[in-house]
């Protein structure tokens, strides 16, 4: 993909990344990525519920923006994924000149790939599809290697991005939660996009250097 990529066949900035992940009313902000300065050592405790309220959250991201979110009540099944696909992402895609000669990521989750879906990415994107298994129901495509969230833009920007500005606003239900994470994925402007998916070329760039194994800190 690499070599597509710096050979121009595929262009960076005409691919739409998709991923999934839940979103929970106990959400808490990284202490990692917060300090607090003092003389008093401060105790904090973080309340978590056993079986904490929570839906999941499906986007795709490119250099043209984030499209909306889609929220989904229990878990992800192949019927449902089409159907978004479908009737949400796609049309808008359509609507917006943002299929022909644009690229489809998703990672190998088990709802991704069955016929039914292959089948209707193959209807609008042919043979520009990345993902894992595609090539076993339709001629071309790109495998995507299973495991791999580092290499995803979701994975290593958007979901942390999103959930840090989140939960600093302290939801108390999932209606606000979901109104929470829309509202910040409408401030992430294609500038932003943009930057993150050069950044995707630079990791595919390190994955080689360190021979498929682990190059957050060659690339940090």
């Amino acid at each position: 993909m690499l070599e597509k990529l710096q050979t121009g066949e595929i262009d960076v900035k005409k691919i739409w990344f998709s991923d999934e992940a839940y979103f929970t009313l106990d959400g808490h902000l990284n202490k990692q990525n917060y300090r607090y300065w003092g003389r008093e050592r401060l105790e904090i405790t973080v309340v978590r519920s056993l079986h904490p309220k929570k839906f999941l959250v499906w986007c795709a991201i490119s250099s043209h923006g984030v499209f909306d979110p889609i929220f989904i009540d229990g878990t992800l099944s192949a019927a449902n994924y089409r159907k978004f696909l479908d009737e949400e992402f796609i049309p808008f895609l359509h609507g917006h000149d943002l299929v022909q000669g644009h690229w489809f990521m998703q990672d190998g989750a088990r709802p991704h790939r069955t016929a039914d879906v292959f089948e209707v990415l193959n209807e609008h994107f042919s043979d520009r599809i990345i993902g894992l298994d595609y090539s076993s129901h339709f001629q071309g495509g790109i495998e995507w290697p299973p495991y791999s969230p580092d290499l995803n833009p979701c994975d290593y920007y958007l979901w942390g991005y999103l959930k840090s500005k989140v939960w600093q606003t302290s939801p108390t239900n999932l209606p606000d939660l979901k109104t929470a994470i829309t509202t910040v994925v409408d401030t992430i402007d294609c500038e932003a996009c943009s930057r993150v998916m050069v950044g995707f070329q630079n990791r595919l760039t390190a994955v080689l250097v360190k021979d498929g194994g682990h190059f957050e800190p060659l690339y940090h």
